[in-house]
């Protein structure tokens, strides 16, 4: 078996617990041997660790050593170009101890994807990797051209396996159980950051002017970017996980994310909600939404037609229920496990079929 290391910096949070058991079991299924350090796990993760896993504090000396002592064959950089340790663990995994190494993440800061001196160190991390495995297609534009035959795409996702409300549970009775009493909604699930701009869904909102029509925010916020966001129709039910959180999306009409799209849309389309952003933020996750089919992209600061495009959806169940069977379609066929394990599987092959060479 040909044994494989992830290097997880920093602590992994629990929506990755479930992805990493999967990937483990997928990968044995092609004969590599999965294996993380990283310094931790987040605290109170609902989930079981189904794959060996070895939390560390992370430094280059120690993560060499790990990797000479369990006699791994290639690393997979899960790792920032903040921490100091990764160019050292990179140059001696490579030049001194001859093991594989393959890139994961974007490819680039994409904050900041303009940075020249974060550009360059990117550029130099990837040339000094085997493999490139990269969030979605879209982001190949961010990899140099001439490292592009090394560059596999793991379609960022999750695992969920949420079946559905519990047995004599409706959507009704889940509404009425957070005090929620508009007959449509809009949610929005994940952390409260400003730059998400949740100002700009209260405004349009707002702009309705529908004592029918309520807004729902879920999630922790750290950043006071909810103090100013009011009302009658506005409920602010702070951090809740696991099933009760997929019954609320299940409960709702309309998922709207102003700001940068980030994971949440697998979330809502898993639950068959239609989408509706707006344009201006790169990520990864903005592959998976198709405008016109199965949610909108509005212009950045548009809120009239932000709020406009929401009312379409709500208003008209006919499409709504296109959207919402169109968002559980490409969430089962580009954001599904499998899908997600086979670039790392493809990476995997194209970088250990030149150890099984030697």
């Amino acid at each position: 078996m040909i044994r494989i290391l992830l290097v997880h910096a920093d602590i992994i949070p629990h929506y990755r617990i479930p992805i990493y058991g999967y990937l483990s079991k997928y990968l044995e299924n092609y004969g590599f041997g999965f294996t993380v350090i990283s310094e931790g796990v987040q605290e109170d993760a609902p989930y079981p660790i189904e794959f060996s896993f070895v939390p560390m504090h992370l430094s280059a000396l120690r993560i060499v050593r790990f990797i000479h002592r369990q006699k791994i064959d290639a690393i997979i950089g899960f790792l920032g170009l903040k921490h100091r340790y990764l160019f050292p663990t990179y140059f001696i995994t490579k030049v001194i101890l001859d093991r594989k190494i393959i890139y994961w993440g974007h490819g680039r800061d994409l904050l900041h994807p303009k940075s020249k001196i974060k550009n360059l160190a990117y550029a130099a991390e990837l040339a000094m990797c085997n493999a490139i495995i990269i969030y979605a297609e879209h982001l190949k534009k961010y990899v140099p051209k001439y490292f592009h035959k090394k560059v596999f795409i793991a379609n960022n996702t999750l695992r969920l396996t949420y079946n559905g409300f519990p047995s004599g549970v409706t959507r009704e009775s889940i509404l009425r159980k957070y005090g929620i009493n508009t007959k449509k909604n809009i949610i929005c699930i994940g952390r409260m950051q400003k730059r998400k701009r949740l100002d700009h869904l209260a405004e349009a909102l707002f702009l309705m002017n529908r004592p029918d029509v309520g807004l729902i925010l879920v999630g922790p916020e750290d950043e006071g970017s909810l103090d100013k966001i009011k009302g009658p129709n506005i409920f602010k039910l702070g951090p809740i996980y696991g099933d009760e959180q997929f019954d609320l999306l299940s409960s709702a009409d309309v998922y709207c994310l102003p700001g940068s799209v980030g994971l949440s849309i697998v979330d809502a389309f898993y639950c068959g909600l239609p989408f509706v952003t707006e344009e201006g933020d790169e990520s990864a996750e903005i592959m998976y939404l198709k405008n016109g089919v199965n949610g909108f992209i509005v212009p950045k600061n548009n809120i009239p037609m932000l709020s406009q495009k929401l009312l379409v959806l709500l208003d008209d169940e006919n499409l709504r229920r296109q959207f919402s069977d169109a968002a559980k379609r490409e969430i089962q066929e580009n954001g599904s496990m499998d899908k997600f394990c086979s670039g790392f599987r493809d990476a995997l092959f194209y970088v250990t079929d030149q150890v099984s060479r030697k």
